[in-house]
């Protein structure tokens, strides 16, 4: 019977090839023998079914990606995990058992075979970029240098942590609004394929001329009772067409936030914020800046920023003092740029970089408590006036029935 082996020859090559045998057993022995220290043996014809099911598993894992919400569980459960001292495999073993998601339990699995493999974590985990950041794969590859994997995790915790209220924080305040705006447009679609084609057959025994308002309120109501599923495919159409990527690209809706008035403020905010924290991060852990940049420059989303930031990177290769290199494409505002001068001067990068995130972050929560109290009114006073304008029109009929009666 034929089987594939894997085994070490020495404390640092590690020898892979076939050997015939009878059992698992008999193969171990005959590779102790040869002087190897077998890894793996297993069946020639299971390891090709496995390599099979691999390659499945594999395509299905370029479909998934992690999200911030379950990148922030999965640090969680291996820093608790970690840091009561179960071994970085059998912690890994443990959440693979424990994972109700599918996708994930296969991630790990992968993870899992390549350590067994003597691949590093860090390594594994740049394996999977649309599951860990490349800010993610450094700082843990920073803790498995140093012996401090449980620091490490804790500092991306506490980084995500920071990054999820604030996503949170944005949320809370538009989530009011939406729903008004929505409530709003509800009640005047109701009113208009459902109360409106009631008073209609009233209308026509008046044998009188409608006014214009009305006459258009119901032109539109027509219009929405034959044509409601195009105007639905529509909407659809146009949401995709906004939310489609192109190669290399943000999507259309995702650009829209950089220009429109007073959120393009709270959305630069946000970015130099999650940028800073990020830097800041890094440059603790002993990351240099040039390769921190790298890491931290795809956070501030903007691609505008990311490219200019790519030739503040090639600046300070050349020399170039990070708060000079920044200046020439005034990415950053003035405030940014003199705290940077700061750190640099006085040593301390990293923690001004961390004071810089923490001021924005305050900026952004006063930010948006002023707009969440100025949105509020401004929906109730746009959908007051077209509700009462559409009110106004359906009564219109009924006050000149009324005149032409009196007079």
């Amino acid at each position: 019977m034929q089987f594939k082996y894997k085994a070490k020859k020495n404390l640092k090559e590690i020898v892979e090839g076939n050997i015939e045998g009878i059992s698992v057993k008999g193969v171990l022995e005959d590779l102790q023998e040869q002087g190897l220290v077998p890894i793996c043996v297993e069946p020639a014809a299971i390891l090709a079914a496995s390599e099979t099911l691999n390659l499945k598993s594999q395509a299905k894992l370029k479909t998934g990606k992690y999200g911030l919400k379950q990148l922030v569980l999965f640090t969680q459960k291996l820093y608790n995990l970690i840091n009561s001292r179960v071994e970085l495999l059998s912690a890994l073993r443990l959440l693979e058992k424990n994972s109700d998601n599918q996708t994930e339990k296969t991630l790990l699995a992968e993870i899992i075979r390549n350590i067994k493999d003597g691949v590093p974590f860090s390594a594994c985990l740049a394996r999977y970029p649309q599951y860990f950041p490349r800010l993610y794969i450094n700082i843990v590859h920073t803790g498995e240098s140093t012996g401090k994997l449980k620091d490490a995790l804790m500092q991306l915790l506490e980084h995500l942590r920071r990054l999820q209220d604030l996503k949170l924080k944005v949320k809370q305040a538009l989530a009011y609004p939406i729903f008004m705006s929505l409530v709003g447009v509800g009640t005047i679609f109701v009113m208009l394929t459902f109360v409106l084609p009631r008073l209609a057959g009233m209308f026509d025994d008046f044998q009188a001329k409608l006014p214009l308002p009305t006459l258009i309120l119901l032109k539109i109501s027509n219009f929405l009772q034959s044509y409601w599923w195009a105007i639905i495919i529509l909407i659809a159409l146009v949401v995709f067409a906004l939310k489609l990527k192109r190669a290399g690209k943000e999507s259309i809706f995702n650009r829209l936030k950089y220009y429109i008035p007073v959120v393009k403020d709270i959305v630069y905010k946000q970015s130099v914020a999650n940028f800073s924290q990020s830097l800041s991060l890094l440059l603790k852990s002993g990351v240099n800046l040039l390769s921190a940049l790298a890491d931290a420059g795809p956070v501030i989303g903007n691609p505008v920023y990311i490219l200019q930031l790519e030739q503040v990177r090639k600046d300070i290769g050349e020399g170039v003092p990070f708060s000079a290199a920044l200046e020439k494409f005034k990415i950053f505002s003035d405030f940014f740029v003199q705290m940077i001068r700061v750190g640099e001067e006085g040593g301390r990068l990293d923690s001004v970089l961390a004071d810089i995130a923490e001021s924005y972050e305050k900026e952004i929560e006063a930010d948006l408590k002023i707009v969440s109290s100025l949105i509020e009114p401004a929906i109730i006073l746009v959908l007051g006036l077209v509700i009462g304008a559409m009110v106004i029109a359906m009564l219109l009929p009924i006050f000149n029935m009324n005149s032409i009666v009196g007079g």
